[in-house]
């Protein structure tokens, strides 16, 4: 299976150590696209692996910077990574074994870069949970060109929540959501992350809410972890990394 990955940055000093994961892969992608979103394309070096990197202005914002990439990519499968988030040799692989007319996702180590720990993030799947709170990190996700696009890919007029809202319209379009249990992507946040900004990450929530029809609470993939009302589905450790899927 042949996989386009597609990395938007406005932190160029961290795509490094995006591109260095993407380079273990035991899977090698087709192709790897870079968006400097807001700025000229990069200049990234010698890479093993076909590698573009685009630039565009004014900046755009995530979900549009990825529509870019995606209309750029030649494979069929889209795989998605964040310039601050690293995959683990075995990610691809591991995508490579979901259906092909799946949305393919898998668990998480989340990293605070700030308070310098790090945890599992697991969740047994169900599509009820998904409107319920978001347990999907872009970053471990694979998904088809096609089905990708029939659902009109990130809406650009969200600046956040927007890969959640692609989840939600891709279930209701009747694209299944798989997940593959194994933790095998590091997501890292800190104060430089877009969900730092507290204020606008809950007016983005309110409006997000608004859109899909949701009486819920906003979470974080941080506070989901200790969340009492999650205790049901969080993913037992001795579970991470078996490899099976939902």
């Amino acid at each position: 299976m042949r996989f386009s990955v597609l990395i938007p940055t406005t932190r160029p000093d961290l795509l490094p150590r995006a591109l260095a994961s993407v380079a273990r892969q035991t899977l090698p992608p087709a192709e790897v696209l870079v968006l400097h979103d807001g700025g000229p394309p990069l200049a990234l070096g010698t890479w093993p692996f076909p590698l573009r990197s685009l630039g565009i202005m004014p900046q755009l914002g995530p979900g549009s910077a990825r529509n870019v990439l995606a209309a750029a990519a030649t494979a069929e499968r889209l795989g998605f990574l964040d310039d601050d988030d690293e995959w683990l040799p075995e990610h691809l692989a591991h995508l490579a074994e979901g259906a092909a007319d799946a949305l393919i996702f898998t668990d998480a180590w989340l990293h605070h870069d700030d308070e310098e720990w790090v945890r599992p993030f697991a969740f047994r799947f169900t599509p009820q949970l998904l409107r319920s709170t978001n347990p999907i990190i872009l970053s471990t996700t694979a998904v088809s060109r096609t089905a990708f696009w029939r659902v009109g890919g990130f809406d650009p007029a969200l600046r956040r929540y927007e890969a959640w809202d692609l989840f939600l319209r891709l279930q209701e379009a009747g694209v299944p959501l798989r997940r593959i249990a194994g933790a095998d992507v590091n997501y890292h946040f800190s104060n430089r992350s877009l969900t730092a900004d507290d204020a606008a990450m809950s007016d983005a929530f309110t409006a997000f809410c608004q859109r899909h029809n949701l009486d819920i609470q906003r979470k974080s993939f941080a506070s989901m972890l200790d969340d009492p009302e999650l205790r049901h589905v969080r993913a037992d450790v001795d579970d991470i990394g078996t490899g099976a899927v939902e």
